[in-house]
């Protein structure tokens, strides 16, 4: 009879029992035996050298060590790493790549979450929604002077740019607004984008025509200030700009310029170069945005779902298969 395989979770502390409460460790429990990190800190890279060298899988979350050529090399039995949260980009080296071995995250479980939070900071932007409560709260008149007239969301243009997993959440949940959606992603086929109901269109198009934009593009050199000063020069007075992506993909200090004429309303999740964002930063100023501090990922209460699929692909990768939506080179080369 074959020895169960063996596995590494490497979350400790407070996280550990959020990503993977005792319910997701009996599932994992079913087919590998488990090691946990029970300490109050993260594994050194000596400890976690010695640790891995008989685990056939390991469990990351945030702020995972790394998996250095050298700890490559010392696992000759490491099959899968399942990642329990978004990017592998700050842990995982090329060498992962070149064994052969799996790498997952929990992108997809992420994505339904900031799918949600863009639905409601659009949907904040187009009733006004802070305005209308700072102006009750502070006294002022029932109508409250300066705020917008409420507007909908219903069969309005929505431009995404950007269709990876958290614009096709997002999309998702436009559906029952019977919404035109047009998306930018040179990357993916038109056939994916219509079947979410949406139609290819050029990013100019999207920034020029639409009454909501939403950001979904990664952070990577090449879409670094992909809206520049002169794209944000083209995005017509009352239109909406959203941002739960990365903020390098805006320059800041001219959508701070073109924020301060009033022609368009923006709510920004992500913020760049700075997080936190500064407490004397000119965006805080203005009252034509909604400003929240990077929380459009998953929310605490619903973190052992990415546990939970990180455990469902250990075991596909155990099993001989592929999981859906593992990582490959490729991909891990554009990652944020």
């Amino acid at each position: 009879m074959s020895a169960r395989p063996k596995a590494l979770v490497t979350a400790y502390g407070e996280l550990a029992e959020l990503v993977f409460p005792e319910r997701v460790r009996a599932e994992l429990a079913k087919f590998a035996d488990a090691r946990y990190n029970d300490g109050d800190r993260q594994f050194t890279p000596e400890e976690f050298l010695e640790l891995i060298r008989d685990a056939d899988a390991v469990l990351t979350t945030w702020g995972a060590p790394k998996f250095s050529p050298e700890v490559v090399s010392a696992a000759p039995r490491l099959k899968v790493i399942a990642h329990a949260a978004g990017t592998v980009k700050p842990f995982v080296s090329p060498a992962v790549f070149a064994r052969g071995i799996v790498v997952t995250n929990s992108a997809g479980v992420i994505a339904r979450y900031v799918g949600e939070m863009a639905l409601l900071l659009t949907l904040a932007c187009l009733r006004d929604l802070v305005s209308y409560d700072r102006g009750l709260k502070e006294g002022r008149a029932w109508r409250v002077e300066g705020a917008a007239p409420p507007d909908t969301l219903r069969e309005r243009r929505v431009g995404l740019v950007g269709f990876g997993a958290t614009a096709r959440e997002f999309a998702g949940l436009l559906q029952p607004f019977h919404v035109e959606l047009l998306c930018y992603d040179p990357a993916v086929d038109s056939s994916v984008m219509a079947s979410f109901g949406g139609k290819p269109a050029s990013l100019e198009e999207i920034l020029t025509t639409c009454k909501i934009i939403s950001l979904h593009a990664a952070s990577i050199p090449s879409t670094r200030h992909l809206l520049s000063a002169e794209r944000l020069r083209m995005i017509p007075a009352g239109t909406i700009l959203v941002n739960t992506a990365r903020g390098a993909l805006i320059d800041t200090e001219a959508l701070v310029a073109e924020l301060r004429t009033g022609r368009f309303k923006a709510a920004l999740d992500v913020f760049d170069p700075d997080e936190p964002l500064p407490a004397d930063h000119p965006l805080r100023e203005l009252p034509n945005v909604i400003l929240t501090p990077h929380v459009s990922g998953p929310v605490t209460s619903r973190y052992w779902e990415m546990g939970r699929h990180s455990v469902e692909n250990v075991r596909i990768a155990l099993s001989g298969g592929i999981p859906p939506g593992a990582i490959t080179l490729a991909q891990f080369e554009t990652m944020a």
